[in-house]
């Protein structure tokens, strides 16, 4: 049986953690940051703690979704999800 397409677009904005092995002054260190990411995906899946999405999908000939460049993000990471429309 096919299966319906129902996922919806998002822009995720979520903080990454940032780490350097080199070594750095003081004055270095005070000015590094986590990192600011953002990722354009559709929400496979939400509960409260993680978010899924994928970018890729393909859906064959009996109607079967795969889905590819998939990503799981921490919940508490997440700062800001805006829903693309189109």
């Amino acid at each position: 049986m096919a299966k319906t397409f129902n996922y919806q677009l998002y822009r995720l904005h979520w903080e990454d953690i940032l780490s350097d092995s080199a070594w750095a002054s003081d004055t270095e260190f005070d000015r590094m940051n986590v990192s600011y990411c953002i990722s354009i995906g559709f929400i496979y899946k939400k509960t409260s703690k993680y978010v899924w999405i994928f970018s890729s999908y393909e859906i064959d000939n009996l109607g079967e979704i795969t889905f590819g460049d998939r990503t799981v993000i921490p919940a508490s990471n997440i700062t800001k999800m805006e829903k693309i429309n189109g």
